[in-house]
């Protein structure tokens, strides 16, 4: 957040973070596919079946979904905004308009005039799916995270974020932490907050064990402390057992393996999550970080094969994108005294993304 030129932005950088849309409405595979963020596979299916009805407000909603998915933020709007007009009384299409203008405040550059617009779109939004479902989960988490970040003088209310969270949580635990681990990201004592964080993942958990996302959660909470890295492998274990067809908790495996340099296990964890989810290679590129960022020397040929294997498809949505990929194989053969093939990949992935600064400052520092 920023200040009045300084002050109205500090007041109207609100930080709306858009959580993946719930998405279990309706029968048909798309559905489905969404709800286990398989974005790239869904969107195949929704344009088929919108290429069939056109005007269909449910299937218009689930591609602002998917364009939400890949940060095609205008697109998300533009397919709500025509979701809404297909059906004006539909909960789920003002919710995932909601979804994808709060994702735009979030990401905006814009002026000042420009966001206070934003916030009032997204707010009528939100306030109409709960007109419509009082329980929509999108909703009230877009709302809970709303009253946290915002500023009071457009309708901030922490008291209400945490009422709003409250009542979410029997709806949804999963949803309900969400709210509650973005409210701790205010506490700069990083151990506190993720003890904190760990709690109110475990407090989901218990509420409901058998839920993916949270058991996911949770693991992936205890990998951001060593002394709970044992945990992480727990619940990360449970939640692949719960569903292994998702990508979350197999990627937790693979980053917990390469940071602790357990390679045989790694190596087991990517083979079974390729088998498992073909089109999505996060783990590798995951464990690949790991690599890079722990200094384990005599595995950057691994964290190089498994970079340039990420680059050979398409990324996911919510996924690591290309250029990030380029950017960390860059970083990569610099370590391995490959720096002209390292300059080349940092000159892609800015190309590819110029708002990736650190890839420009690296860029800077090997030219």
């Amino acid at each position: 957040m920023r200040v009045l030129e300084s002050r109205l932005l500090l007041l109207l950088s609100i930080g709306i973070g858009a959580a993946a849309p719930a998405q279990t409405i309706g029968i048909a595979p798309a559905d489905k596919l969404l709800a286990d963020g398989h974005y790239r596979r869904a969107e195949v299916a929704i344009r088929a079946a919108l290429a069939r009805t056109p005007n269909d407000a449910h299937y218009l909603s689930d591609l602002s979904i998917v364009d939400w998915a890949f940060n095609r933020l205008d697109s998300a709007i533009a397919n709500g905004e025509k979701a809404v007009a297909a059906d004006p009384r539909s909960a789920e299409a003002h919710a995932h308009l909601g979804d994808a203008l709060g994702a735009k405040l979030a990401s905006s550059n814009a002026g000042t005039f420009e966001k206070i617009a934003l916030v009032h779109r997204f707010r009528k939004e939100v306030d109409k799916t709960l007109e419509f479902d009082p329980n929509d989960v999108d909703a009230l988490q877009d709302l809970a995270q709303f009253y946290w970040n915002a500023p009071g003088m457009v309708g901030g209310d922490k008291n209400k974020a945490r009422q709003t969270a409250d009542r979410l949580f029997p709806i949804s635990p999963f949803r309900a932490a969400t709210a509650r681990a973005d409210f701790l990201n205010d506490d700069t004592n990083l151990p506190r907050r993720n003890a904190a964080v760990i709690t109110v993942w475990r407090t989901a958990v218990a509420a409901r064990p058998d839920d993916y996302e949270a058991r996911a959660a949770l693991a992936a909470a205890c990998l951001e402390d060593p002394a709970r890295f044992g945990d992480a492998e727990t619940e990360a274990n449970r939640a692949v057992a719960i569903d292994p067809t998702r990508v979350n908790a197999w990627s937790t495996l693979a980053t917990l393996y390469a940071k602790i340099g357990r390679w045989a296990e790694l190596d087991a964890t990517l083979k079974q999550a390729r088998a498992k989810v073909s089109d999505d290679r996060t783990p590798q590129y995951r464990a690949a970080v790991a690599i890079l960022t722990s200094n384990a020397t005599a595995q950057l040929s691994l964290a190089e094969t498994w970079l340039r294997d990420y680059l050979t498809q398409p990324p996911e949505g919510q996924a690591p994108s290309h250029a990030g990929a380029h950017w960390r194989l860059g970083l990569v053969l610099e370590k391995q005294g490959r720096k002209a093939d390292a300059i080349r990949e940092l000159q892609t992935a800015v190309q590819m993304d110029g708002s990736l600064d650190a890839a420009k400052r690296d860029l800077k520092r090997l030219t």
